[in-house]
């Protein structure tokens, strides 16, 4: 009898344990996949492509990296777009209507055309300057953009500059599935991220002007981040295309969330359709 009730015990205590592992909601799948613009934004590294993302050789290879990531079968593509615009999802409708030519941006060729292709009816701008950490125009903030229009270009960073030059003559010389798979190894990452790194300890006397610019810097990925955490849901795959740049902080971000998955932009970028 004793065994009995020991048997019963023992069977419910294992039942809830059974039913929160059976009712845990799958992780979302998220790809962080850094790029280069196509036309100037206001960025540290900014493109030097001398040809048209329009022309008929470029969209070919438009063609070919969206067939790659399409491969991952994202249900949501995220774009470096201000967050909450309503002009990017009246655009995109009437994209997929047939009604709308998409512009050289890159949001549009890749993110539009990749959503289009994954068969969302949405697309997702997640990008956001953050609320600024220093008034500008106290004397304080005066001092500090002073040093930075002084001082931001002239930065010494092997690792940094040896990336940038060898992207550029990818773009000069390659195709952007070229480019594209060298921005997104670890090396490339890293290297754009070191150049944060050396900046934060320049203009300490400038009210530490260089740890002012890179926190800026950080903040604004955290915000990046938390949007791009409004707009997945349990199960989704999840493409995000973003300047290179960002991709260091968000990669990581992903990671230490236990409920994404960090999905490598290589494992697709590097196979065939």
């Amino acid at each position: 009898m004793k065994r009995l009730r020991f048997f019963f015990v023992a069977l419910a205590l294992s039942l809830p344990c059974t039913t929160l592992r059976a009712a845990q909601p799958p992780k979302a799948r998220v790809m962080i996949v850094g790029i280069t613009h196509f036309v100037a934004r206001h960025d540290i590294h900014n493109n030097i492509y001398v040809d048209s993302p329009l022309s008929a050789a470029r969209q070919a290879q438009i063609a070919a990296v969206v067939d790659r990531l399409a491969a991952f079968h994202p249900t949501k593509v995220l774009i470096e777009e201000p967050y909450g615009d309503p002009k990017y999802q009246r655009e995109y409708r009437q994209f997929i209507a047939g009604h709308f030519t998409l512009p050289a941006d890159e949001a549009y060729q890749y993110g539009f055309k990749l959503a289009k292709r994954s068969g969302d009816r949405s697309i997702y701008p997640v990008d956001t300057w953050g609320p600024s950490i220093y008034d500008d125009a106290s004397p304080s903030g005066k001092r500090i953009d002073a040093f930075l229009k002084t001082h931001f270009r002239g930065v010494s960073d092997p690792p940094s500059q040896a990336m940038i030059a060898h992207d550029a003559y990818l773009q000069l010389h390659g195709t952007y599935l070229d480019e594209l798979r060298f921005l997104n190894t670890d090396a490339s990452i890293r290297a754009n991220a070191s150049w944060y790194s050396i900046f934060d300890g320049l203009g300490r006397s400038a009210d530490g002007a260089g740890s002012m610019y890179v926190a800026q810097w950080y903040t604004r990925n955290c915000f990046i981040f938390s949007n791009i955490l409004s707009v997945i849901r349990p199960g989704d795959r999840v493409v995000v295309l973003m300047g290179q740049g960002h991709e260091f902080l968000q990669r990581q971000f992903v990671r230490l969330n236990p409920n994404l998955v960090n999905v490598d932009p290589l494992r697709y970028l590097n196979e065939s359709p």
